[in-house]
């Protein structure tokens, strides 16, 4: 909880006019919150996607901190609308939500303006492999594509190949065990960034 204090004042103290709060929960996935985080952190973290620009939460973070019943899978829209409702509710103004099976071939991302309701989805093939460190390879290239100008939406489309790009650079290493191989996939997300 002390880390969002953190945050908070960070962003109180930091940012200037105009600038962008962007938070990516990272503290669940599968249907879990990672070791060391527990229920008070959820809702506090609740309390700063609300004050946030962007928020970048997966499924699982999602029915967490909006307190809604969880699906891993098998979504459909109704569902996903009700979560992305219910977190614009908290106060966020624009939602990448993270993780979205219409169906086993492909995951999706939905890209939510809180001020002009708009929805738009993204999807890429989907590998039936889980790594380490995708969500955070998707903030980074999401908040790099930001900066250099690309939309909300194309911000959220190119993260989205680029972590589709990592985990093919990497299924096929059998010693690599933990994370993504995401230098071998910088190339493409370069070449993303400078069309």
């Amino acid at each position: 909880i002390t880390q969002i204090d953190y945050v908070t004042e960070l962003h109180k103290r930091v940012i200037n006019d105009g600038g962008l709060l962007i938070v990516d929960p990272a503290m669940a996935d599968n249907g879990k919150l990672y070791y060391g985080f527990d229920e008070e952190f959820v809702k506090h973290m609740a309390g700063l996607c609300a004050t946030a620009d962007i928020i970048l939460p997966n499924i699982t973070e999602a029915a967490f901190m909006t307190g809604s019943e969880l699906k891993l899978d098998n979504h459909d829209e109704s569902y996903i609308k009700m979560l992305i409702e219910k977190l614009a509710s908290l106060g966020a103004k624009n939602i990448i939500l993270k993780g979205i099976r219409y169906n086993e071939k492909e995951l999706g991302v939905a890209v939510y303006n809180s001020r002009d309701k708009s929805l738009k989805y993204y999807f890429t093939e989907r590998i039936d492999k889980s790594s380490h460190g995708t969500g955070d390879c998707y903030a980074a290239a999401f908040t790099g594509s930001l900066m250099q100008g690309k939309s909300i939406f194309d911000a959220a489309g190119i993260a989205a190949e680029f972590v589709l790009e990592c985990i093919k650079k990497t299924i096929d290493d059998e010693s690599h065990w933990y994370g993504v191989k995401f230098e071998r996939a910088l190339p493409m997300l370069v070449a993303e960034l400078n069309k």
